[in-house]
């Protein structure tokens, strides 16, 4: 995950208050039953399939999507606290790898069938740039299906909370959907929670 980068250019990570928010039992519940499940309603496929995970974190989804069965997972997060959680899982067929969303230069073109978002975006200040590094990875007719919250949404927990995202990463949902249809995909699905959070299926054209 990452909120922008510093003076050397280097990503800048989660807060502490975030980082142990990401551990919570309520974060874990709501990408099982809410993020996951709307990306299978999607169309959502994992056995048998190529995996990548953006913002992997601690690994939890990680768990919940090679327990399908999928030809590999890999997870991708800049964080190295997050990574080694990650990796202590050792979980069947999955690779975790250091690297930032806006950079997918250490993967192969056509590599993966989709790429999953959850709730990471936000703090890629490069989120433009992803849906074109995705592309180049994504097989053709492959998917990236994305569950992420609004800047209406950030605005209203960092006032409440202090959090501190960093406003260069923030868009609108309409934004966010107009960004990936300009660079080469197409919206098969979408759902829009009250402005605050949206899922999202774009399909490579």
């Amino acid at each position: 995950m990452c909120r922008g980068r510093d003076e050397e250019g280097d990503p800048i990570k989660l807060s502490v208050k975030e980082f142990d928010a990401m551990q919570m039992g309520w974060r874990k519940w709501y990408i099982r039953e809410v993020e996951l499940k709307t990306f299978r309603k999607f169309g959502l496929k994992i056995g048998g399939h190529d995996i990548l995970e953006v913002g992997c974190g601690s690994g939890y989804a990680a768990s919940l999507i090679t327990s399908e069965s999928p030809a590999s997972y890999t997870g991708l997060d800049i964080m190295p606290e997050q990574l080694a959680i990650a990796r202590g899982r050792n979980l069947p067929n999955a690779v975790f790898v250091a690297g930032s969303a806006d950079d997918l230069s250490q993967f192969p073109e056509k590599r993966f069938d989709a790429i999953l978002d959850f709730c990471i975006l936000h703090h890629v200040e490069g989120w433009r740039t992803f849906f074109d590094e995705s592309r180049r990875v994504l097989k053709d007719d492959g998917s990236i299906y994305i569950a992420d919250l609004s800047r209406k949404c950030i605005h209203m927990v960092d006032a409440v909370l202090h959090w501190g995202h960093a406003e260069e990463a923030l868009f609108s949902l309409s934004e966010l959907e107009a960004e990936a249809n300009k660079r080469g995909y197409e919206t098969v699905y979408k759902k829009d929670d009250l402005g605050l959070e949206g899922y999202f299926r774009f399909r490579k054209k």
